[in-house]
């Protein structure tokens, strides 16, 4: 491997290895309205334990594409943050759960076989507010 390789990837393990604050999670619910995911994207306000389990999905398996930073944008990952994903034209809940299980082919993997339909489930509500 080439030394940029490496480095790209020593970079991106760094990144998934960071511990979501769940002090910064908590605080940022405290204050009315909405609130701080725990890393940093504006969210409605966790309000349904199905909401808080999303929350908890989504930033153990999801973030990683799904919050941009400098280094990901160098690094040319470049997914939808999801924000407001259910605002947008033509989006709905079954569409959502399909890309869900099933990916997108060369951009997104398949999780039908890492989340239960429960699982699934809270990661939507949790989707719906943020």
């Amino acid at each position: 491997m080439n030394g940029s390789l490496v480095l790209r990837l020593l970079l991106l393990f760094l990144l998934a290895s960071l511990p979501i604050s769940v002090a910064a999670r908590v605080a940022a619910q405290e204050e009315g309205g909405g609130g701080a995911s725990a890393l940093g994207v504006t969210v409605g306000k966790l309000q349904t334990e199905e909401q808080k389990r999303g929350d908890a999905i989504f930033h153990k398996n999801c973030h990683l594409c799904h919050i941009a930073t400098g280094q990901k944008r160098s690094l040319k990952i470049n997914a939808d943050e999801l924000v407001g994903l259910f605002k947008r034209p033509n989006i709905n809940e079954q569409g959502v759960r399909q890309l869900i299980q099933t990916g997108i082919p060369k951009r997104m993997p398949s999780f039908q076989y890492n989340f239960t339909p429960a699982e699934v489930d809270d990661l939507i509500a949790y989707l719906k507010i943020r």
